[in-house]
C-alpha cells in the first residue's frame, strides 16, 4: 500500500505542479502566464489520448510489471522536464510523463484490492488515493517553495526522485502475479462503455475535473492579482486548500456510501454557488480564503467515489472503465486551463475565472439529473441485464473478484 501511494503521490504532483510554479515558468521559458498554463492542458491532453492506448497495449503483461514499466516512463518524463531548454521541449515533456498516468491508476487500485483480504478492500483503495490527496496538500506547495528558492527545474528533479523511491519500493514490495489481460474481449468491453449511464457519468467527472482546473491552474496569480496576497502567503493558502481536498476525500466517500447521485448532485451545486460567490470575495482576502476553503472541500469529494461509480456502471469492464474516466478527468483538466488560458487574455481577466469554474460545475450538476434518470429507467426494467450500480460507491471498484467478471448478455 505504502509503495501504491508514493507512485500515486508522485503523480499526482506532477499533474499540478505547474500550477504553483506559474510565474517561475513565465518567466524562466519568456512566455505569458497564458501559455504557462498550458502545461497543464498538454499533460491533460496526453493522459487523454495515451491512457486507452497504453492500457491495450500493456493488457498482456502482470500488473506488477505495468506498474514498474508506467513509473519508469514517469521517471523518464520528469527528468526531461527539468532539462528542457525551452517551452516546446518542456510541453513534449510532459505529454511524455502523462504516458503513464491512466495506467498507473487502474493498475494500482486492482493490484490494492489483490494485495488485501476481501473485507479490506475498500479501505486499500482510499489509501491508493491518499497518495493524490497528500500531492494537494503537500506536493505542490513543497514545489513551489522550491522553485522560488531555486528554480522550476529543482521541483522536476525532486519530483523525478520521488519517482524513483516509488519505482524502488514497488519494485520490492509489489508481489508477484500473473498476467492481467482478461478473457472478456476488448471489443465487448468497448461496447460495455458506451452504455449511456456510463458516459453520462464520465461527461459528470470531465466536468467535476474542469470546474477545479479553470481556476485552481491560475491560482497563483488569481490570488496576487484578485486578493492582493504575496508570494510566501500563496504557498501557506495551497496549502489551506490542501486541507480542504484532504477532508472533500473523506467527506466524499461517506456520503457516496449514503446516496451516490444525490450527494454528487448537492456537491456539484455547492461548488457552483461558492465560486459565484468568489467573484466579489475574493477582493477582501478573510472572505477569499474562507471560500477557497470550501471550495476545497466540495470540489474534491466526488473525484474518487465517480471513479469507483463508473467502474460500477460499466459492469463486464472494469478495468477499461478505470482508465477511460482517468482520461475523462484530465479531459476535463485540459479543457479548464485551456479555457482558463482564454478568460485571462480577455478584458475578463482573472475575476472571470470562477465564473466559467461555475458554469462547469452547473453543467455538471444537469448531467447527475440525466443520469438519476437512467438509473430510475433501468430499475422499471428488471429483466434488461444491463449495467446498473446498486452497490455502494466507494465498494464498486472491487465488489466482483476478476474471475466472476463476464460480458452481459
Amino acid at each position: 500500500m505504502l509503495a501504491l501511494a508514493i507512485g500515486a503521490f508522485g503523480l499526482g504532483t506532477t499533474e499540478t505542479i505547474v500550477m504553483g510554479l506559474l510565474p517561475q515558468l513565465s518567466a524562466g521559458l519568456h512566455v505569458s502566464i497564458a501559455q504557462a498554463g498550458l502545461l497543464v492542458s498538454a499533460y491533460a491532453i496526453g493522459v487523454t489520448i495515451a491512457s486507452p492506448l497504453v492500457a491495450i497495449l500493456t493488457n498482456s503483461l502482470s500488473r506488477r510489471a505495468t506498474l514498474l514499466l508506467t513509473m519508469a516512463i514517469f521517471i523518464a518524463g520528469n527528468a526531461c522536464s527539468a532539462l528542457a531548454p525551452n517551452y516546446t521541449s518542456l510541453m513534449l515533456a510532459r505529454v511524455l510523463t502523462s504516458f503513464s498516468h491512466g495506467t498507473f491508476y487502474g493498475a494500482a487500485s486492482i493490484m490494492a484490492a489483490q494485495v488485501v483480504p476481501p473485507a479490506r478492500r475498500a479501505e486499500a483503495l482510499s489509501l491508493v488515493y491518499i497518495g493524490l490527496t497528500l500531492a494537494m496538500i503537500l506536493g505542490v506547495p513543497m514545489g513551489t517553495v522550491v522553485a522560488q528558492m531555486t528554480s522550476w527545474r529543482m521541483a522536476f528533479w525532486l519530483i523525478c526522485g520521488v519517482g524513483v523511491l516509488a519505482w524502488t519500493t514497488m519494485w520490492l514490495w509489489i508481489p508477484q502475479d500473473r498476467a492481467s489481460g482478461p478473457a472478456i474481449p476488448l471489443s465487448a468491453q468497448f461496447r460495455a462503455m458506451l452504455h449511456p449511464l456510463v458516459v453520462t457519468m464520465m461527461l459528470v467527472s470531465m466536468c467535476t475535473s474542469s470546474s477545479m482546473f479553470t481556476l485552481f491552474t491560475y491560482i497563483t496569480p488569481f490570488l496576487q492579482t484578485r486578493s492582493g496576497f504575496g508570494t510566501h502567503a500563496v504557498d501557506g493558502i495551497l496549502l489551506m486548500i490542501g486541507g480542504g481536498l484532504c477532508l472533500g476525500n473523506l467527506l466524499g466517500g461517506k456520503l457516496a456510501d449514503w446516496k451516490m447521485l444525490p450527494s454528487c448532485a448537492g456537491l456539484m451545486a455547492a461548488v457552483g454557488v461558492v465560486q459565484v460567490l468568489l467573484v466579489p470575495g475574493s477582493l477582501h482576502p478573510w472572505v477569499c480564503l474562507v471560500l477557497l476553503f470550501l471550495w476545497g472541500v466540495f470540489i474534491y469529494a466526488p473525484m474518487a467515489p465517480l471513479q469507483t461509480y463508473v467502474v460500477a456502471c460499466a459492469g463486464s469492464a472494469p478495468n477499461i472503465a478505470a482508465v477511460m474516466n482517468q482520461s475523462s478527468f484530465n479531459f476535463g483538466n485540459a479543457v479548464g486551463a485551456w479555457a482558463g488560458s482564454h478568460i485571462v487574455d480577455t478584458h475578463w481577466s482573472y475575476g472571470g475565472l470562477p465564473v466559467l469554474s461555475a458554469c462547469f460545475a452547473f453543467i455538471g450538476f444537469g448531467l447527475v439529473g440525466l443520469a438519476e434518470y437512467y438509473v430510475r429507467r433501468q430499475a422499471k426494467k428488471p429483466r434488461e441485464v444491463v449495467p446498473h450500480p446498486l452497490t455502494s460507491a466507494t465498494h464498486a471498484v472491487v465488489a466482483r473478484p476478476e474471475h466472476d467478471l463476464r460480458p452481459h448478455a
